[in-house]
């Protein structure tokens, strides 16, 4: 596997066996997926989004016939991405309307991406998603549930969100299924509006997509698939 980092890769922390074991949870997330969805590999894969390869650097290695594209806000990433793995960069963008994405993708892998939008984000990227989909091609994305829900709310952890904004997010949560609240400025991403932040998603809530997603079939949905803390939800293109 191809283990060059690059320098500005805002996820390394300089722990080799952390950083690599998330992308490596990553494939297992795939391929436990390809086994529900009795496929057998990939020849185009779209990473979205790729920051500077953490996960992509293992799907270059597990598919290595597959064609990869890495698509991020973070230019450096895509740059470094098409450097060091040889992917197609497409730059990305908040909006999804916006996002020039080539199509006909067999594999996208969406890690910690809805996991920081609101719910009407999260729907505009759905769909996005599924148009650029080939026929049994397969979606495999993570979410915050419920092992999430209860960091928060037993104080294991903020999520960067102060008491108050936690406190409203997971009354959404419990109410309405789906959760969010933007973070506060101090923690904004450059270039990236208030409609970011951090989400919370029920499986009721992600049975309620799929519902206004007619081409789409859920194949399989686990609980702290990934790295024992996001949840891993796949979908396949009937």
């Amino acid at each position: 596997m191809n283990d060059q980092i690059a320098p500005d890769d805002a996820m390394w922390d300089g722990n080799p066996v952390s950083y690599f074991d998330i992308g490596r949870s990553a494939l297992r997330c795939i391929k436990v997926a390809m086994l529900a969805a009795e496929i057998d590999t990939f020849t185009n894969i779209l990473d979205l989004p790729c920051g500077h390869g953490r996960v992509l650097r293992h799907l270059q290695h597990g598919f290595p016939q597959a064609r990869l594209t890495a698509c991020d806000v973070n230019t450096s990433g895509t740059e470094f991405c098409a450097r060091a793995f040889g992917a197609t960069p497409i730059q990305g963008d908040e909006s999804p309307s916006r996002i020039a994405l080539q199509g006909s993708y067999d594999l996208i892998w969406v890690g910690s991406l809805l996991t920081h939008l609101n719910a009407q984000r999260c729907a505009d990227f759905f769909d996005l998603f599924r148009r650029n989909l080939c026929p049994n091609g397969l979606l495999v994305c993570t979410l915050h549930g419920r092992k999430v829900a209860h960091r928060m709310r037993s104080g294991i952890d903020s999520y960067g969100l102060a008491p108050d904004d936690r406190s409203r997010l997971l009354t959404e949560y419990a109410e309405n299924g789906f959760g969010f609240s933007s973070y506060p400025s101090d923690l904004k991403i450059p270039g990236i509006s208030s409609d970011y932040g951090i989400s919370l998603a029920s499986p009721y809530w992600v049975f309620s997509q799929v519902t206004q997603m007619q081409e789409m079939r859920l194949v399989m949905y686990t609980e702290n698939a990934w790295h024992d803390h996001h949840d891993a939800v796949s979908f396949i293109r009937q």
